[in-house]
């Protein structure tokens, strides 16, 4: 079971979604949590990292655990998702070859998609929060 942290961001019916110069699918903005770091911090230190903004207020969202994508058969991510506002422009950093704002059906139609970002999406399209 892989740990991590993801940041939920919707703008204008689209999620904020970035892919890392080594993979080829687009995942949510965050990451493994390390030692002695709460969540939340894991999410501040991740997103400040790949995109070059601080977090205010997060807020957990909701947790997913399903096949992790990229390591292999059998690996489970289990991803705590949070809310929360930017503080700046989101830019890809050294780490980050992307980012891009989709609905469902944009994720769904790439090439290489990650499964906890499916569910992910499909409860933002449920909530009214993205079209589909």
């Amino acid at each position: 079971m892989i740990t991590v942290v993801g940041l939920v961001h919707v703008e204008a019916g689209r999620l904020l979604v970035v892919r890392s110069r080594n993979k080829k699918a687009f995942y949510l903005p965050g990451g493994k949590i390390e030692p002695g770091e709460s969540p939340a911090d894991a999410l501040r230190r991740e997103v400040r990292e790949e995109l070059g903004v601080e977090l205010a207020r997060p807020v957990v969202l909701k947790r997913y655990v399903a096949p992790a994508y990229g390591e292999g058969e059998g690996a489970m991510v289990d991803m705590t998702c949070f809310t929360a506002s930017l503080l700046g422009t989101p830019r890809p950093t050294s780490e980050i070859a992307e980012l891009t704002y989709v609905n469902r059906d944009e994720y769904r139609s790439h090439a290489e998609t990650a499964p906890a970002i499916h569910e992910v999406l499909s409860d933002l399209v449920a909530s009214g929060r993205i079209s589909a």
